[in-house]
């Protein structure tokens, strides 16, 4: 069990759910978003020339009462419960440097294995207001359990996906939402691996550039 997970500040609520009753709200976002990644794509094909805000949609846990108790009685069974959550920019994730404006939590409602596989309950009082999560492996036990993880919550809350990396949304309780969801989680992921070797590939003269791999995954929705 990891005592903390520590998680880049771009991946921050983009893979989301949301009460089911607010789904058609959440879906014409994802779709907002994806129109506006297409028009503003960078020629480069890294990155963007303008920035989307996903817009939250206008209900949330809190308005069907679901407890942070409730919650945890679900999850924990499933993923640990990680309390130490931080979420910053990239140098400090790979050095002591904290990021002044960065989130550290040391009583978390997260639930997880690691920055890899984890999900993540935003608290308000003794209620969940927001639940976002991420996954980045193959590793077929942590799919599995984070696939567990979101069903679990579906039971409490009928509840819908909103992936804004995958431009993915829908409902947990149709039979064939999660699958493809999960297939697409996949193949994005092998996606990104081979979009960062072959840029390995052709620019093996020159220090990596950071920023561009970075800037790949996102794209791709891969390992960050």
């Amino acid at each position: 069990m990891v005592d903390v997970i520590h998680v880049h500040e771009d991946d921050w609520g983009m893979r989301n759910l949301y009460p089911l009753t607010v789904r058609a709200e959440v879906e014409q976002d994802v779709a907002n978003a994806a129109a506006a990644a297409e028009e503003n794509r960078d020629p480069s094909g890294f990155g963007f020339t303008a920035m989307y805000m996903a817009k939250a949609p206008s209900s949330d846990y809190t308005d069907v009462g679901l407890t942070l108790e409730a919650a945890e009685r679900e999850l924990a069974p499933i993923l640990p419960r990680v309390r130490q959550f931080n979420a910053t920019i990239g140098a400090a994730m790979r050095s002591e440097e904290r990021d002044p404006y960065g989130s550290y939590e040391d009583d978390a409602w997260c639930f997880g294995l690691g920055p890899h596989c984890y999900l993540k309950l935003d608290a308000k009082g003794a209620l969940v207001s927001n639940i976002w999560f991420d996954l980045n492996t193959d590793e077929r036990a942590a799919v599995d359990r984070l696939r567990k993880a979101i069903e679990a919550i579906n039971g409490l809350v009928p509840s819908v996906i909103a992936d804004y990396f995958l431009d993915f949304s829908g409902p947990v309780s149709e039979a064939s939402v999660l699958d493809s969801y999960f297939a697409e989680l996949a193949d994005r992921r092998r996606d990104a691996e081979q979009a960062m070797l072959e840029y390995r590939t052709r620019h093996e003269q020159r220090a990596p550039q950071l920023g561009i791999i970075r800037k790949l995954l996102t794209i791709f929705g891969g390992n960050r």
